[in-house]
């Protein structure tokens, strides 16, 4: 829906807009991504918090033009207000759809994953977040861009949510992920299929 994307997307100025684009933006999509996961981590792994970051800011306008700093609240319910401050309030069901799936209970059960050793502890780990890399070609939203050789250099399945851990102490990379949350759409039912490529 045009008039709400329009709302989901901002256009980043001063220290956060990246000097490579004439214009540089993030979504609350992009936010949101980051939130969650910097949630889900800290819950999972406690010694993990304070030390998990991301590559967007957490404010948003308002619609009175304050600041809202988005984040995964304690309820469903909580969550949905804070995003009705950013959306505005004829959004009611769009934020009341967006904190469903940010509070929707996901079940982790890569087997790939589960025999990955990083070699360092969770309490020496930092974790860096790109919740939407190719936000510009997220936000155009193109389907048709074919892949070379396997990787798209394009459109919607160019946008990757990248997730890195390092050693907290030295610096250096641990482990990481790549995930293509546009990977494949099913014909029928228009969802898209991931694929997550751990390394």
């Amino acid at each position: 829906e045009e008039p709400l994307f329009r709302l989901l997307v901002a256009e980043k100025t001063g220290p956060e807009r990246n000097a490579r684009f004439l214009r540089d933006f993030k979504t609350l999509a992009d936010v949101l991504i980051q939130e969650v996961i910097k949630h889900d981590l800290g819950t999972q792994f406690p010694e993990l918090r304070g030390h998990i970051h991301g590559e967007e800011s957490s404010e948003f306008r308002d619609v009175q033009g304050g600041t809202v700093t988005v984040r995964v609240c304690a309820t469903p319910g909580d969550t949905a207000a804070l995003l009705l401050a950013v959306l505005g309030p004829e959004q009611t069901r769009a934020a009341e759809l967006l904190a469903e799936a940010v509070h929707q209970e996901v079940t982790l059960g890569d087997t790939e994953l589960d025999g990955v050793d990083p070699g360092v502890s969770p309490g020496d780990v930092g974790i860096w977040i790109d919740p939407i890399d190719s936000t510009n070609e997220f936000i155009g939203g193109r389907e048709d861009v074919a892949a070379i050789d396997g990787i798209a250099p394009g459109g919607l399945r160019s946008a990757l949510v990248l997730v890195g851990a390092f050693d907290r102490h030295s610096g250096v990379p641990v482990l990481g992920v790549i995930n293509e949350p546009f990977f494949q759409r099913d014909p029928q039912t228009h969802r898209y299929t991931q694929s997550p490529h751990p390394g």
